[in-house]
């Protein structure tokens, strides 16, 4: 199979609609990268509260430390356990809300699985089309360095990604963000600097 790409970053996204955690491994399991989007801000009656009804989520910061999620709050003290972090989230935002936990596939809309090149996001012509193509915006898993002559990941539909131990069919485009989604055929290890093959 044709070497593609190879893997320039890996992000992990902790809480749903908050920035990212960057790691150099992650491990692939049927719902996705392991811990990603696992939490999610609700509300009093259950409700997910995204970044789409409160912009302010996108300046909470993530971090995975010693396999623990901490939550950096504008205003609060650092580093923050998913328990201290809801009653200072519900401060900061003037709101009662909490973080649940979710297992398996956790808290993805889509697809478990968001890959964008950093081809796609300098491509000026395509930035155009999108809400969101900087290196954080993208909200993106893998980002992809491509490969001379490997085509662009959205010419990729409908085939398999093989990186490190785990396979990826690519199932679809995103309607409002860079890149490709896709689903998660053989769980596995993905590590920065992996070869991405195309099958």
């Amino acid at each position: 199979m044709p070497v593609v790409a190879r893997v320039q970053q890996l992000w992990i996204f902790p809480v749903k609609s908050m920035r990212g955690a960057r790691v150099d491994t992650a491990q692939v399991v049927a719902g996705g990268l392991r811990g990603d989007r696992s939490w999610a801000v609700v509300d009093d009656s259950g409700t997910t509260v995204t970044a789409a009804e409160e912009p302010r989520l996108r300046q909470v910061a993530t971090r995975i430390v010693d396999g623990q999620v901490l939550v950096d709050v504008p205003g609060a003290a650092p580093g923050l356990r998913p328990e201290a972090a809801a009653a200072a989230l519900s401060a900061w935002l003037g709101r009662p809300v909490q973080l649940a936990h979710r297992e398996g596939t956790g808290f993805v809309d889509v697809a478990p699985v968001h890959v964008v090149s950093t081809f796609s996001m300098a491509d000026a012509a395509h930035a155009e089309q999108c809400d969101a193509c900087d290196i954080r915006e993208p909200r993106a898993n893998l980002v992809l360095e491509l490969a001379p002559g490997g085509g662009a990941e959205r010419e990729w539909l409908g085939g398999q990604l093989s990186i490190g131990t785990a396979t990826l069919p690519v199932v679809r485009h995103p309607d409002h963000c860079l890149g490709v989604y896709a689903e998660v055929a053989t769980p596995g290890d993905v590590h920065v600097g992996d070869e991405v093959t195309l099958g």
